[in-house]
C-alpha cells in the first residue's frame, strides 16, 4: 500500500500549525468537528470516518499518523 503525504503551503508560524494538527482542539477546528481521542504520541485520534494512531511527533516540525481504522482505499 502506498503512503499518503500531504504538503500544504500556508502563511503561519510552525508553532500555530503544529498546535492545529497535533491537538484534539486544533483538529476539531481545522479538519472535522467530530474529533476526539488522544493526540499524544502512541494515542489514537478518532475522526468519525477513520482512526489514526499518533506514531511520531516533533514539536513544531512533524506530525505522523498511521490509519488503524477507515475505508480500505
Amino acid at each position: 500500500m502506498s503512503d499518503i503525504l500531504h504538503r500544504v503551503g500556508i502563511k503561519s508560524t510552525p508553532k500555530k500549525v503544529f498546535e492545529a494538527i497535533s491537538t484534539i482542539k486544533g483538529l476539531s477546528h481545522w479538519w472535522i468537528t467530530d474529533t476526539s481521542g488522544n493526540a499524544r504520541l502512541g494515542g489514537t485520534i478518532l475522526f468519525g470516518f477513520a482512526d489514526m494512531k499518533v506514531v511520531e511527533l516533533k514539536r513544531n516540525k512533524l506530525v505522523k499518523w498511521k490509519c488503524v481504522r477507515g475505508p480500505k482505499e
